[in-house]
């Protein structure tokens, strides 16, 4: 095995958290998290819980809480604009402002 992951480039220590990480029970979700990350390479992890309430009633209409989430944080991309610090964000980033830029100038 530590053949193979040398030649994938993983030492067997990282393979082995690899594997752990798939096994796990909540795989799925963070699967989702990683996917809906977009490739960011330093996510920021959130955490915590919001309640939005009727102002009228005061009955509640959504909760959520990370502690539901794998590990209890929620994954998001950093959206930093620098490539050196995350190339995923950065060219989201530049796709978006090319697009404005080309909006404008089509009116």
């Amino acid at each position: 095995m530590t053949d193979t992951a040398t030649m994938a480039g993983l030492d067997p220590a990282t393979l082995a958290d690899v594997l752990r990480l798939a096994g796990s029970p909540g795989f799925d979700r963070i699967q989702d998290q990683i996917k809906r990350t977009g490739g960011c390479t330093d996510p920021i992890r959130l955490t915590g819980s919001t309640v939005t309430r009727d102002a009228a009633t005061g009955q509640v209409l959504h909760s959520y809480s990370t502690d539901t989430e794998p590990g209890g944080v929620l994954r998001v991309a950093c959206g930093n604009r620098r490539a050196s610090r995350c190339p995923a964000c950065a060219w989201t980033y530049a796709g978006d402002t090319y697009h404005l830029i080309r909006a404008g100038l089509v009116g």
